[in-house]
């Protein structure tokens, strides 16, 4: 059976790179978290900076993307880098935790979205996270790089998890725990291959 894997985290916390690592050892493809038809509406989204627009619009496309997935799940592995929880996270910080728990009941989003084996959190000190995101070229992203800098998503994170009965795998990628990306890759699979094989028994 192939299996759903879902990699979220903070920007800048290297959780590109460990899936991409990932998915390249278990001959899989990381999914994008926005499908491509909406691409061109997330540039309007992205130029208003309307926070309620922002919602809106990831919500759609994690039900559109949760569609895709059950598709692709048919004939190959699925890794998605971000999904319906990096929008949950991001949206109790920018428009309050009881107006986004809310529409989160009201939808009964758990219920009606597909979900995965396991979620792959990974996270990184606010040193490190600063010292990637100023390492960047370009200008930083309103919704992502600004949130992740001012406020503390990874108590949001861990918040929204509450909310699903989903196994949660966490790799803090801290330049201050001295491993490499390669060893934190390994110490992440191992991880992993724990909680997938309690899943499979």
């Amino acid at each position: 059976m192939n299996k759903f894997i879902v990699f979220e985290g903070l920007d800048a916390c290297g959780k590109t790179t460990l899936s991409s690592m990932y998915a390249k050892e278990r001959n899989a493809v990381v999914h994008s978290a926005v499908v491509p038809e909406s691409l061109e509406l997330r540039k309007v989204i992205d130029s208003y900076e309307s926070k309620e627009s922002a919602l809106l619009f990831f919500l759609m496309n994690n039900f559109l993307k949760s569609n895709e997935v059950s598709k692709s799940l048919e004939s190959e592995e699925v890794i998605l880098d971000r999904y319906i929880f990096s929008t949950l996270a991001y949206q109790t910080i920018m428009l309050g935790e009881d107006i986004v728990k809310s529409i989160f009941d009201t939808l009964n989003i758990a219920e009606k979205i597909l979900l995965p084996e396991v979620i792959v959190f990974v996270k990184a000190d606010a040193e490190t996270i600063k010292n990637r995101i100023k390492a960047r070229e370009g200008e930083g992203q309103w919704y992502g790089d600004e949130i992740t800098q001012n406020n503390c998503v990874e108590t949001a994170y861990q918040k929204i998890f509450k909310w699903f009965d989903i196994p949660i795998v966490e790799i803090d990628t801290s330049e201050k725990h001295g491993r490499s990306t390669t060893e934190n890759k390994q110490l992440m699979k191992d991880r992993i291959d724990i909680v997938l094989s309690r899943e499979s028994r």
